[in-house]
């Protein structure tokens, strides 16, 4: 497919990108070389699961729904990125990604990344710190589950309901006067952790 970004341009996306935004430019035009572009339509898949690993991709415009098996595990919009950095050589994708509508994205492949982070530490530094992060969010996202099964716990016990036998949560439940995060009128509420991006809100993201 023909390039239509030229290397400063996608130089300066992805300095644009949080992760990245820490990396001197220099670096970053190092990677950017190797970066190819890829337009989908909607329905049309970037990878599938058990396919051979493509690298990473940098979503530049549009919309990916990243999909293990028919789950929908998250939802990508411009400016965000997705790698199955852990596989080796050789492993397949574990994750689909599918274009939600026409989308446009950087595809990096996984050898030129770990030889960027081999030739300038700060991308080694970038990615460890987004990975922590990462990690910060979803324990945040597991203790709010843990309130609610918590919950729901002691409502079954007051109604005279045996609740199945599972583990009980390491949280104390919510206050009565509080609810669950999620659950209210089947509305999303604001969780109490800093919520990643979601485009829920954006022109055209179809559920």
């Amino acid at each position: 497919m023909e390039e239509t970004l030229t290397l400063i341009e996608k130089t300066a996306f992805m300095k644009s990108i949080p992760v990245f935004s820490s990396i001197p430019t220099e670096a970053l035009a190092g990677l950017a070389a190797h970066a190819h572009e890829m337009h989908c339509d909607a329905g049309e898949e970037l990878s599938r699961e058990g396919d051979a690993n493509r690298g990473a991709f940098l979503v530049v415009d549009g919309l990916i729904q990243v999909r293990r098996g028919k789950a929908v595990v998250r939802v990508m919009s411009a400016g965000m990125a997705f790698g199955e950095l852990w596989l080796r050589e050789g492993e397949p994708h574990q994750y689909t990604l599918l274009a939600v509508e026409h989308t446009h994205v950087l595809n990096v492949s996984q050898e030129d990344v770990w030889d960027a982070v081999q030739e300038h530490p700060e991308f080694g530094v970038a990615l460890v710190r987004s990975f922590a992060l990462r990690i910060h969010e979803l324990s945040g996202r597991i203790l709010e589950l843990e309130r609610v099964i918590a919950r729901l716990h002691l409502s079954l016990v007051e109604h005279g309901i045996e609740p199945p036998d599972v583990p009980q949560p390491l949280v104390e439940p919510l206050p009565s006067d509080r609810e669950p995060w999620g659950v209210r009128g089947g509305a999303m509420d604001q969780p109490p952790w800093p919520a990643l991006p979601t485009p829920s809100d954006e022109p055209g993201f179809k559920r």
